[in-house]
């Protein structure tokens, strides 16, 4: 059917009106592909062969100087013959007008486009609140330059390095916004169907957006790097830039944001929508906030900038990869940049290139939060970066690096690693590599705590740097140690803690290849100590504690002189601390549970009560040097307690009772401990992993507070529904004592993308 013109002109007007505030306005009507002058006084655009063209439209808007709606007449309708070829620059955009090029019951396609000049710049804006929706702009120098501190310009459903016929048709330059050229708006979710269609910036030279010295831009709704069907790679070199500029006086860019918070039905939906951005198939970087140099007028980005709820290296469906050449996202030495965030509307779902994300140099306040790297939308596993999930080089860093609650599945490479300042890695979990986590070089003075390392090909966290601590994190199923503090050539390794002083401060470290806990003195530098509190595990290769090359100025382990059901004594360093633990089995990469602990005194004598256990226990003690260097571990078995009470002639005083023990049965009452070691939430899937402080205990478990039930570890719950749940687990014993106090653990179940 044919739409008359008068019709389809009335219909854009009317949904212009309704997306835009109510201004005065005109409208002018582009009838011609031909690129000719206006040729009519009086403001009235028309050329010397009767017709309205983009260039004349143009003209006569200048001169107005009023807010004016320019469609293009429905004898644009999408095909590649529409396209206004450009021999010669078209005069600047000097009025505050809406170009149009929407087509009514076909939004997803530009009605018209703009191609050339070669090597020149295709549409250029000097004035605030220039609109161009729906138009495709190709061949050009720049295909959109908004500068002159032009502020408020909006580009919506526009196919920027594509024709009409939805093959690249390459700029150098997509887009750039020049310095000053604040509150940019590159897409949009707001409005009806024909003016919230997603950009499709794909198939330049250069930079698909380049955004130097503007602030407070908002880039949401759009493909890079992709081609209109969002699933085929039609690459940029880059695909987002946002620096800073040095061209004098210098332009800060400030207040920028990438994507946006993921709300309501988008949220369920696997697909990018809402204000997700598909950014992926760059040659180079995805995002890069560091730029080229002051050779080219940038620097890295003041910010604060913010990333979150994208598509990187991932096509519009979340379940493929098309990955960015280089980065996912380089922060480089940009200050202030957060990537991701806490609700799962904030994630960044990222797949494919190099490193995920990257932070450099002077890298002020950098913050990697809740972000999905390997995953696809759905949960689904997708090929992850080759190198490294999250790579900070904290050197000149005054305002640590923050990486917190990402999840990370690698296949090569390094889930986590930083240098120079370790900063805070809390809450990460992270499947794969060769690595789990890694900080080195510099002063380090971080904190590692309550991660989940799972199926590291070589180590779980491996520490290179002085004055770190590592605590409360599980680390699974490592090819070679599960925790390695190795000191590098010219690095005195100082001030590293293992473990904590608490429960909840033990690492839980399980089916390590090697050793559990692995502290290497390469280098032999005077004065390198590392100190291993209270941890735990088991299934281990090698040693729970192993102190490799003369490592820890070769402390050796303290001595036992007797061990019985409730308490040790020995010798150790005067002023050493010492640590006592259960061990569930004569293994010797097996360590139960903390008893007691304390301080040798002048002439190296310690003693230590506990619970009592059952005679033939095995345990275990450390020493940690007033240095705070730590040794292997010493083992020993419990005898039983020594007889008390008794009398002579005629007293009946009552033999004491055994701690534990009814009267006169020697039956065991001591409850057994229960721990959680390992959850794992995959999707709606949950799978937990537990023991008991006693052997041949069975275990009870309930989910969200519905009966005990029997069960064995591991247990699986399947299909959960999203929100928060409670798991809970109990051990009893061989002798039918029942943990009283449940192991517990809370968890949530996060709704589909």
């Amino acid at each position: 059917m044919i739409v008359p013109r008068r019709a389809v002109l009335a219909l854009l007007a009317a949904l212009f009106a309704l997306a835009l505030p109510a201004i005065a306005s005109a409208e002018v009507i582009i009838d011609s592909p031909a690129d000719e002058p206006d040729a009519v006084a009086g403001g009235v655009c028309e050329t010397a062969a009767g017709k309205c063209t983009l260039r004349a439209a143009i003209e006569v808007t200048n001169l107005a100087g009023t807010a004016q709606e320019v469609f293009f007449d429905s004898v644009f309708d999408g095909q590649l013959s529409d396209t206004v070829v450009l021999s010669t620059p078209l005069p600047p955009i000097e009025a505050p007008i809406s170009l149009i090029a929407a087509r009514v019951g076909a939004p997803s396609k530009p009605g018209a486009g703009v191609s050339g000049p070669t090597g020149n710049f295709g549409i250029t804006v000097k004035a605030d609140g220039v609109t161009i929706r729906n138009v495709s702009i190709t061949g050009a120098l720049t295909g959109i330059r908004v500068i002159d501190e032009s502020e408020n310009f909006t580009a919506t459903g526009d196919w920027i390095g594509v024709k009409l016929d939805g093959t690249a048709g390459a700029n150098n330059t997509g887009i750039f916004i020049d310095p000053g050229s604040d509150g940019a708006k590159i897409g949009t979710t707001v409005g009806p169907p024909e003016f919230v269609q997603p950009n499709v910036i794909a198939g330049n030279n250069n930079e698909g957006l380049d955004v130097e010295g503007a602030s407070n831009a908002v880039i949401r709704n759009n493909y890079f790097g992709v081609a209109p069907d969002g699933t085929t790679q039609m690459a940029n070199a880059k695909n987002i830039e946002i620096t800073d500029s040095t061209a004098a006086p210098g332009f800060p860019a400030e207040n920028n944001e990438v994507g946006d918070t993921i709300e309501g039905a988008a949220l369920t939906s696997d697909a990018c929508d809402g204000g997700c951005n598909v950014i992926s198939g760059a040659t180079g970087a995805g995002i890069d906030l560091n730029g080229n140099g002051a050779g080219q007028n940038e620097a890295p980005a003041s910010g604060p900038t913010t990333i979150h709820g994208n598509f990187i290296g991932l096509d519009k469906t979340g379940a493929n990869a098309i990955g960015n050449g280089s980065y996912g996202i380089l922060a480089g030495g940009a200050d202030h940049v957060t990537v991701g965030g806490f609700p799962l509307g904030d994630a960044n779902y990222i797949a494919g290139g190099g490193e995920g994300i990257a932070s450099e140099s002077k890298g002020q306040d950098f913050k990697a939060r809740g972000n999905r790297i390997g995953f696809a939308s759905d949960g689904g596993d997708v090929s992850p970066p080759s190198s490294k999930g999250i790579f900070v080089l904290g050197l000149e860093v005054t305002e640590e690096p923050s990486i917190e609650s990402n999840r990370i599945r690698m296949a090569g490479g390094t889930g986590i690693e930083t240098r120079f300042a370790t900063g805070r890695i809390t809450g990460n979990e992270i499947e794969g590599g060769s690595t789990g986590i890694l900080t080195k070089v510099g002063e380090g003075a971080g904190l590692i705590a309550s991660n989940e390392v799972e199926a590291a090909t070589e180590h779980g966290i491996v520490v290179e740097n002085p004055l770190n601590e590592v605590r409360a994190n599980t680390v699974i199923g490592s090819g070679l140690s599960g925790i390695r503090v190795r000191n590098p050539p010219g690095i005195a390794m100082t001030g590293n803690l293992v473990g904590g002083s608490t429960a909840e401060k033990e690492n839980v470290i399980e089916g390590s290849g090697g050793p559990a806990i692995e502290i290497l003195e390469e280098a032999l530098e005077p004065g390198s100590t590392t100190e291993v509190a209270r941890n735990r595990g088991g299934d281990n290769g090698g040693l729970f504690i192993d102190l490799v090359a003369g490592a820890n100025e070769g402390i050796l382990p303290p001595a036992f002189s007797a061990a019985i059901q409730s308490k040790a004594d020995g010798t150790a360093e005067p002023g050493a601390t010492v640590r006592v633990f259960r061990k569930a089995s004569a293994e010797p990469g097996e360590l139960q549970s903390f008893l007691a602990e304390a301080v040798a005194d002048g002439s190296g004598h310690w003693s230590v009560t506990y619970p009592q256990v059952p005679t033939g226990t095995i345990v275990a003690a450390t020493q940690t040097s007033v240095e705070g260097a730590t040794s292997e571990l010493k083992i020993a078995t419990t005898s039983a307690e020594p007889a008390t009470g008794g009398g002579t002639g005629g007293d009946k005083k009552e033999k004491e009772k055994p701690k534990g023990k009814e009267k006169g049965t020697g039956k065991d009452k001591t409850a057994p401990e229960t721990t959680i070691v390992k959850k794992k939430v995959k999707g709606h899937t949950v799978k937990f992993r537990f023991v008991s402080s006693e052997a041949n205990s069975t275990f009870q478990c309930r989910l969200d507070k519905k009966k005990f039930k029997p069960c064995r570890s591991p247990k699986k719950y399947k299909r959960l529904k999203p929100g928060k749940h409670v798991f809970e687990v109990r051990a009893i014993d061989a002798a039918g004592n029942r943990d009283k106090t449940p192991a517990t653990r809370k968890f949530r179940v996060l709704r589909r993308r």
